[in-house]
Order: structure tokens, then C-alpha cells, then sequence
């Protein structure tokens, strides 16, 4: 695997008696996490192997693994999967320790793994061997914001004053640490209830749905067709990622799928979710080619809406709802109980929705090094806010639109001449009907 290897395996006897260890290689332990992820009511695929072992391979350059591995006996019973690395924050350089799946490809609900019924313990031990563990941040992000660790680091570090290490349960140097947290994204959702048919009557883009559905479907050459299987998945991942270029050129390119280290991700990722039958990669034929795409996950009893793709030249037939709208359908058919869109307040997903969930950022400050970085971040992120207030909305999205234009992979058929005359076009406000 990519990413430097930890020194040394460490060794907590926590209070309750557990075994904590802090374990730098993924492979020895893939089995047993994979069978306590399955269990684990903090449990999704954003925690399993399936995807934290391929986005280790395609992420971790630079880093190292510091993950905690909980035992009773032999017996694997929690696991904190976590990478070291090397930072700057507020120009100071510092050691970081954060979640597997932290920034790259979008993980919500990342948490703690416990055997059901052993969670607080679990949780007491993973929080003390956290403490074993070299750094200046512990940087938490993707939590749910109701999820019981969250309680736990809240409780143990007010915000307002820095804390005895020891005192609030970190093992180790007894340094003081400071705590501060931020919402991060809503996750919109809807709970299955019912039926399709009464989700349907209750839903206001209905009879516009209806009206494109009718036209579409007197299309020649138009289906839907769902890959679950390996092969399957190998054909339709070639389709979602040449839809979602496409989807996003004209915005200058996705900051989900921005590389080639995504793609290959994807690629490996998708193999191993059907594997495990997870995988709904949804693909809609018209005039007998592919218009638009849906990557799903379904997990336990969750569709995960993960991602999507469309031809831009169908959008005005609205190819990307009429799938959307086919994937709640099966949803309801399948007797799940929730379809998650995960992160992001995009209005389509405001139009299907029915409740939210937010994920949070907890982070904690610790040692004198710890804490100035956390002044400095402070200031250092007071000045970018303030210089953006005094911007318009629209000339800042412009920038980020050719921000994502300068960095968009060159494969795409966009020349970097084009790409330049785009981003000149988007800053003076020309394409903004694109």
C-alpha cells in the first residue's frame, strides 16, 4: 500500500480492561474489520473495508496509518481508523492526525466502530490510546452531528478553556488540549415510509416528471439498465466517469471526481461493492447511447445516492430526474427504509427530501505547538472571510468555476487555451447562462 508504514505497533491496557493497539498496516486486519463494520450500528460503507482499503492505496502517499484496534482477548471489538501527517496550519508546521476517508471522494457519518452493547467502553478506550498517539491536531471530520463520540469529546473538552489531557481521558503526556467544532454539510434524506406511489403524490415536481418520463420512454432505444455484478460494474464506471466529465466540463470540472486518482479509486472501489452486492450503478439509455447515470450504494437497509452523470446536450429533457426518479422507485420496491443523498443542499435534492442529518468537524488542539496553530489558523482564517464578504457572490463563483477549470485533467477535450478563455469568460460574466 501507498503511505509510509508507522514505526511500531503501540500497546494501551485502557481501564476497562480492553486491549488497545495502534496498528499501521490495514491488510492483517481487513477480515475481522469488515465483520465489526457489518455489525457496528456506526456501521456504512464510508467505515468499511470495501472503500477505506482502495482510498488508503490512492490517498495515503505522504501519510501513515495510526489506526486503534480495540480487543477483548482475541476478539476484535472496535476500531478507529485513523492517518498521521504532516501539515501547515496557520503557517505552522504540525502533525495531524485524521479520519481514513478525510477530504477526498466525500465520507459522511466516519465514527468509531463498536460491537453492539459495547460502545461506551469501546469508545473510553479508543479516546485514552488516542492519547499514545504523536500529534498536534486530531482533526475529526465527517461526524455525525448526533452521534454519541461527538457527545463524548464535547462533554470531555469545552470549548471555551483548555483541558488536563488526562483528566478528560487522553492517555499519555498530561498536556492541555483545546477543543473547537464547526457544522460542516446537511445530508438531505428520505425516510421510506409507505409507498412509491404515496411518496409520489406528495411530491411537487410530479406532473413535470410525469411529462418528461411520457416523452422519454416513446424514445427509440431508451432503457435502464443497472449494474450489480463485477463485470457489470466494470463497464457501467467507464460510463458514470465519461457522464460525469461531461456533466461537469461546463462548470470547469468536479471537485468529487477532479483526477485520475479518483477515477482508478472509483474503479477498484465499485469491483469491491458489488462484490460484496452493494453496488446500484444505474445507467439510462436514449437513442441508444448513454445520457445520464446514478453510482448507488445500498447498504444494510440505506440507498446511498453517491454520485451522478449526464450528457449535457439531454439536459433540457430532464434525463438526470427521470433517473433519480427510477432509483427512489426501486428504493421503495427493494423495502429499504432510507434514501440518503449525503452530503450537499443542492435544490433538486431540497425537491425529493423529507428530513436532514449534519455532519460536524471536532477538533482538538493539543501542546503548546497545538494551540498556537490554532490561533494562527484562527487569524489566518478571519482574514480570508473578511476579504471574501467583500466580494460579490457571482465574481466568487467564478473564481472557484475557473479555479476547478485550471485543474480540470486535460483529457477531457478542453485545451489549455480553452480552458484559459473559459475561465476569462466566467470572471467577466459572459457564460453565465451556461
Amino acid at each position: 500500500m501507498k503511505g509510509t508504514a508507522a514505526a511500531s505497533v503501540v500497546a494501551a491496557e485502557p481501564q476497562s480492561g480492553l486491549r488497545a493497539e495502534v496498528v499501521s498496516d490495514l491488510g492483517p486486519l481487513e477480515a475481522e474489520w469488515g465483520v465489526l463494520c457489518d455489525e457496528a450500528r456506526a456501521g456504512n460503507v464510508f467505515l468499511s473495508p470495501e472503500w477505506l482499503v482502495p482510498w488508503w492505496k490512492h490517498f495515503g502517499s505522504g501519510r501513515e496509518i495510526c489506526a486503534i484496534a480495540l480487543r477483548d482477548g482475541d476478539r476484535m471489538i472496535g476500531f478507529l481508523p485513523l492517518f498521521r501527517e504532516k501539515v501547515r496550519a496557520g503557517g505552522l508546521a504540525i502533525t495531524r492526525i485524521a479520519f481514513l476517508g478525510d477530504g477526498a471522494t466525500g465520507c459522511d457519518y466516519l465514527d468509531v466502530l463498536a460491537t453492539p452493547g459495547r460502545e461506551v467502553e469501546v469508545r473510553e478506550a479508543a479516546l485514552s490510546a488516542l492519547g499514545q498517539i504523536e500529534w498536534d491536531l486530531c482533526d475529526l471530520d465527517g461526524l455525525w452531528r448526533e452521534s454519541p463520540t461527538a457527545l463524548l469529546l464535547a462533554q470531555r473538552f469545552p470549548s471555551v478553556r483548555p483541558v488536563a489531557a488526562n483528566a478528560a481521558g487522553l492517555a499519555g503526556a498530561d498536556t492541555a488540549v483545546v477543543r473547537d467544532a464547526r457544522l460542516r454539510f446537511v445530508c438531505p434524506h428520505i425516510p421510506l415510509d409507505g409507498t412509491w406511489q404515496e411518496f409520489l403524490a406528495g411530491l411537487g415536481r410530479r406532473e413535470n416528471l410525469r411529462r418528461r418520463e411520457k416523452w422519454l420512454f416513446r424514445q427509440p432505444g431508451v432503457s435502464i439498465e443497472v449494474a450489480r455484478t463485477e463485470a457489470e460494474g466494470a463497464r457501467a464506471v467507464e460510463t458514470f466517469l465519461e457522464l460525469h466529465r461531461a456533466r461537469w466540463s461546463v462548470e470547469g470540472g468536479s471537485d468529487g471526481l477532479s483526477d485520475e486518482r479518483h477515477e482508478n479509486f472509483h474503479r477498484e472501489a465499485v469491483q469491491r461493492l458489488a462484490r460484496r452486492g452493494w453496488l446500484r450503478l444505474y445507467t439510462l439509455q436514449a437513442a441508444r447511447r448513454p445520457v445520464a447515470s446514478v453510482y448507488g450504494i445500498v447498504r444494510g437497509s440505506t440507498f446511498l445516492y453517491y454520485q451522478s452523470g449526464y450528457d449535457p446536450a439531454w439536459a433540457q429533457k430532464s434525463v438526470g430526474l427521470v433517473l433519480l426518479a427510477r432509483t427512489v422507485e426501486d428504493a421503495f420496491v427493494e423495502k429499504l427504509e432510507d434514501f440518503d443523498f449525503l452530503r450537499g443542499n443542492e435544490s433538486y435534492k431540497a425537491q425529493w427530501a423529507r428530513a436532514e442529518r449534519w455532519t460536524i468537524e471536532v477538533r482538538l488542539f493539543r501542546g503548546a505547538r497545538g494551540r498556537a496553530a490554532r490561533v494562527a489558523a484562527t487569524a489566518a482564517k478571519t482574514a480570508r472571510e473578511t476579504v471574501k464578504a467583500a466580494i460579490p457572490e457571482p465574481v466568487l463563483e467564478g473564481l472557484r468555476r475557473a479555479r476547478r477549470l485550471a485543474r480540470a485533467p486535460r483529457g477531457e477535450g478542453i485545451s489549455v487555451i480553452e480552458a484559459g478563455e473559459a475561465a476569462l469568460r466566467i470572471l467577466s460574466g459572459s457564460d453565465r447562462g451556461a
